[in-house]
């Protein structure tokens, strides 16, 4: 299996703990200028479709979170998000 992305997992965890559905965290990045539809943020999730770099801001921009965080952390540190 070929893997799309290596962030989808904590979008979906940043997502949930931001509260939003994927329909509103959709609705969300198209108000912030981007064209995204909730089976995009599904596909995103399961880290079947790459994120570009422009959306990869609005994301981290739209969950109130840097860029880094949307990567997996390194070690047994707990992420800051928490």
């Amino acid at each position: 299996m070929k893997q799309g992305n290596i962030i989808g997992k904590r979008i979906r965890l940043v997502r949930e703990l931001r509260r939003f559905t994927q329909q509103q965290f959709a609705r969300k990045l198209r108000d912030a200028g981007h064209d995204v539809s909730r089976d995009i943020v599904a596909r995103w999730e399961l880290c079947e479709t790459p994120v570009t770099d422009t959306r990869m801001l609005g994301i981290a921009t739209v969950l109130r979170v840097s860029v880094l965080d949307l990567f997996p952390p390194r070690g047994r540190g707990r992420p800051r998000i928490f």
